[in-house]
């Protein structure tokens, strides 16, 4: 692989394969690489790198006659390069036509490119500045219409001249940083287990909050499975992922148990995993839904002042309906909100439902006082 000098390497490469293909016409056009306009009367041909592209297959791998020599995810810079060849005639004396003598030079140098496509290395054509290739370098003709061209010639002084495109590739711009070798394994660790793990198959219900009991189907053996529900933000302060609780059940069936009422409500993901001698042996995991709803309390509520009632998972955007209807409702904490019972309320139970974070909860039955 080249280093910065890669895109000049390919200029020269250009240029030599041009100035040997005009060498045997007379007039012999000058072979120069440069910007379209550029002020020159004499007859020459003229390479302008119009465009530096990424080369797709290339972008994320590594060369593959040296593998993973560079820090893993950080491969070297691969390129595509568009070129416009264009033949400038020479200025015109006592009324001759210079037209003929660029088209005859862009011709054969049209001709020497179809006829070395793919330089590799070793070959003299090749500039030491290029050298050396990942792959050899493919020279393409580019199938441009008038119309991409035109736009090309739009931003020049110069008026249209006969131009053709051609793509270069595979460049390769090596990284300029060495790449530094992680240190060696002094401890081996293999664990061996006699199973594919635990598959979460279904929970029930998959809407929950703190205190329900969630029946979980799975596939396989859990023995030794922990399990958790993945941290969103929102959720209070800490590091890791949420531990579940497994609660005692018949055998055969597992049941697990939010623990904490001040979690975020929404979908997050349920994991179980299983560990042999340090190592993660298996993994997988099942969307589970953390909705708020009320909890209490369970003594009547007198209407027309505003009276306290527990939560869990409650947020600062929430919004309580009494019996279908929105009331006013004021956040104290995750597991406590304020709300005031309209004097037109019934008395007697009636459903109340909490909607926070655009999750909607299950309704839960109150009793307001008479």
């Amino acid at each position: 692989m080249a280093g910065v000098l890669a895109i000049q390497g390919v200029d020269d490469t250009l240029r030599k394969l041009a100035t040997a293909a005009v060498a045997p016409l007379v007039p012999k056009p000058q072979i120069t690489v440069g910007s379209l306009d550029a002020d020159h009367e004499e007859l020459r041909l003229n390479w302008f790198l119009y465009r530096v592209s990424p080369n797709a297959a290339y972008r994320n791998m590594e060369p593959p006659r040296t593998g993973w020599t560079t820090a893993r995810g950080r491969p070297p810079l691969a390129l595509r390069l568009s070129y416009l060849l264009t033949a400038f005639p020479a200025k015109a004396g006592n009324g001759g036509d210079q037209e003929q003598f660029a088209h005859a030079g862009i011709a054969a140098v049209m001709a020497t490119l179809h006829e070395n496509a793919i330089i590799g290395d070793g070959e003299t054509a090749l500039s030491p500045l290029a050298q050396p290739l990942v792959e050899p370098l493919r020279i393409t003709l580019e199938d441009l219409d008038v119309e991409a061209i035109t736009k090309l010639w739009t931003a020049t002084t110069q008026p249209l001249r006969l131009s053709v495109g051609y793509d270069v590739s595979l460049v390769v711009v090596d990284r300029q940083t060495a790449h530094a070798a992680g240190p060696p394994v002094r401890q081996r660790r293999v664990a061996v287990v006699p199973t594919m793990g635990p598959r979460l198959a279904e929970l029930d219900p998959a809407r929950a909050w703190a205190g329900l009991d969630i029946a979980v189907t799975i596939d396989g053996s859990a023995i030794g499975a922990q399990f958790t529900l993945v941290r969103e933000a929102g959720d209070p302060a800490g590091t890791g992922d949420w531990p579940m609780t497994v609660v005692p059940a018949a055998p055969g069936r597992l049941v697990l148990r939010v623990t904490n009422p001040a979690l975020t409500p929404g979908a997050r993901r349920l994991t179980v995993t299983v560990s042999e001698a340090g190592l993660t042996a298996a993994r997988d995991s099942i969307g589970l839904t953390v909705v708020p709803v009320v909890t209490g309390p369970a003594t009547p509520l007198a209407r027309g002042a505003p009276v306290t009632l527990d939560t869990a998972h409650a947020t600062a955007d929430l919004e309580v309906y009494l019996g279908g209807r929105r009331i006013d409702a004021a956040f104290d904490s995750p597991t406590a909100i304020t709300v005031t019972i309209p004097n037109t309320t019934p008395p007697g139970p009636v459903e109340v439902l909490l909607r926070a974070n655009k999750v909607a909860g299950s309704p839960a039955t109150v009793t307001v006082a008479p």
